[in-house]
């Protein structure tokens, strides 16, 4: 417990100074809460195009689309905060910055994450937020505790799949000894899968989705159990299913960073 408590105010702290330094450019956090507000309604105006034009979207309705899209936005958000630095994961391979965390007694990982907290992805929630309060409404979604605990678990799980992928991908720097990265790549298929019902793709595409890659469970199986579109004959809720698909994702990606560790070679002269 002592160890808990000792990580954690190392944790606050380390955040406390990353969203002190962010603070420091407040014109620029304006301009991203414009520009990703501008960003994602738009997808979501053109989700609404396509539906007013041909109909359902793979079985789903506008209505649906709109709190399956505010999720999607929601995790994104929360990810991009918590897990954005991964991105740049082949960079501190290459350049050796790694040797820093190494010569403190913390796991690397740790302060990897925590180093720099994105005070800018809060701003990719605003306008998931307003098209989640929007998608509630349009669905009338009832305002309970189950509910509630539902959506929160959903969007834990989805924040830890998106985390691990991301680690994965980073890691994977290691053996390749590249900067070249799969942010864009990763990026689009989590655009493609989780705004979208999975039903829309092929029957192999949505297995693919579901078992070997399982990004569906960012949203797509939780969202229509939350909204009971179809019987379930899983007794449990498909938001812990995707949390407990979450939660295994993100220990093997760790796994993963820190089997690569060991073939990390620091700056080279």
């Amino acid at each position: 417990m002592k160890k808990i408590k000792y990580y954690a105010s190392v944790a606050a702290a380390l955040t406390r100074q990353s969203i002190q330094s962010r603070l420091e450019y407040p014109f620029m956090l304006i301009g991203h809460v414009l520009a990703n507000c501008v960003q994602w309604v738009v997808g979501f105006a053109t989700i609404k195009f396509v539906v007013d034009s041909f109909g359902s979207l793979g079985g789903w309705g506008y209505e649906s689309l709109a709190f399956l899209y505010g999720m999607s936005v929601l995790s994104h958000g929360l990810a991009v905060v918590f897990f954005i630095q991964t991105w740049y994961m082949p960079y501190c391979v290459v350049e050796g910055e790694y040797d820093m965390f190494l010569l403190r007694p913390m796991g690397v990982l740790f302060q990897f994450l925590f180093e720099d907290f994105n005070l800018i992805g809060i701003t990719d929630m605003i306008p998931g937020l307003m098209v989640f309060f929007y998608g509630c409404a349009k669905v009338h979604l009832e305002v309970n505790a189950a509910n509630i605990a539902l959506i929160l678990i959903t969007l834990a799980g989805g924040t830890l799949i998106r985390g691990a992928v991301w680690i994965f991908c980073g890691s994977l720097s290691f053996w390749t000894k590249s900067t070249a990265n799969f942010t864009d790549m990763v990026g689009a298929l989590f655009e493609r899968v989780s705004m979208y019902p999975l039903t829309i793709y092929p029957k192999w595409t949505q297995a693919l989705f579901t078992f070997l890659l399982p990004l569906a469970w960012i949203t797509f199986y939780p969202v229509k159990d939350i909204l009971e579109m179809e019987g379930s004959v899983i007794p449990v809720p498909m938001a812990v299913i995707g949390l407990g698909v979450g939660t295994v994702m993100f220990a093997l990606s760790c796994g993963l960073f820190r089997i690569g560790m060991r073939r990390y070679e620091s700056a080279g002269s």
